[in-house]
């Protein structure tokens, strides 16, 4: 499979090397007892390859247990999407909620890519279980584009925390969360270490102010919008528009510290 260099990217130590055996898609149908239809967008999924595994043996993180979660090894996934798959989000959802452990999907569609990261914690419901608990993605981008650089290069492997395997990937998942906001502001968001909690706040906030612009537009596109409907969501899309700007600037000041 050709297209990014994720060893590059993440450099991650050799001993974490799988060299990328690819995963045969019937073995995830058996593994998480998928219904017809979750097989069905699995064949989106054109090619799925074991990239790296990130544990104490390969790494020299220590693992990580409290009562809530047990992380004792993270699996990076290389996904090659099927031509013209649109939703990438959903198959990596899916494909994330085949295995126990937390993974981190490295996907390439159309010459674009997408990384998206799997945190899980233990199952309430089930003995010695795990579940997704949450998943951060970056939704696809260009990764020869210069504005994406210093994400891309935040995900190397001697740039994340190395405490144990959740703050590791509990890092990784934040940088995955920050790129999101490259989009609109133009550059990836960093900050001196004493900041990272309250930029981490923002751009979830910048995040969600965006998500609910673009509802907004596509509710006035709608055929069946009243002129009155319309005029009302015009003037609240611009109050969203005025807070998502100082959303943005506090962002801008905090990374130009």
């Amino acid at each position: 499979m050709s297209g990014v260099d994720w060893n590059g990217i993440l450099r991650l130590p050799d001993a974490a090397l799988a060299r990328c055996r690819r995963i045969p898609k019937t073995v995830l149908v058996k593994q998480a007892m998928l219904t017809k239809t979750e097989q069905k967008r699995l064949d989106k999924v054109a090619r799925l390859e074991h990239f790296a595994t990130v544990q104490k043996s390969t790494t020299r993180i220590p693992p990580y247990e409290d009562d809530g979660r047990n992380v004792q090894s993270i699996v990076f996934l290389r996904c090659e999407m099927a031509a013209g798959t649109m939703a990438v989000a959903e198959v990596a959802e899916l494909v994330h909620k085949c295995f126990p452990n937390p993974t981190v999907l490295l996907v390439e569609v159309g010459g674009r890519a997408c990384v998206s990261v799997a945190l899980t914690r233990k199952s309430q419901a089930e003995q010695g279980a795990t579940v997704v608990d949450r998943i951060e993605s970056t939704g696809a981008f260009d990764p020869g584009d210069p504005e994406y650089t210093d994400f891309l290069d935040a995900l190397a492997f001697e740039r994340l925390s190395q405490g144990d395997l959740w703050e590791y990937l509990l890092d990784l998942s934040r940088a995955v969360a920050l790129s999101r906001a490259i989009d609109g502001l133009g550059f990836y968001p960093r900050c001196p270490a004493q900041d990272r909690e309250k930029l981490i706040v923002l751009t979830s906030r910048y995040d969600e102010l965006r998500a609910s612009v673009k509802r907004m537009k596509e509710q006035r596109r709608s055929k069946d919008i009243t002129l009155n409907e319309s005029a009302k969501l015009r003037m609240e899309m611009k109050e969203e528009e005025r807070r998502l700007r100082a959303v943005a600037d506090e962002i801008k000041e905090i990374c130009n510290g």
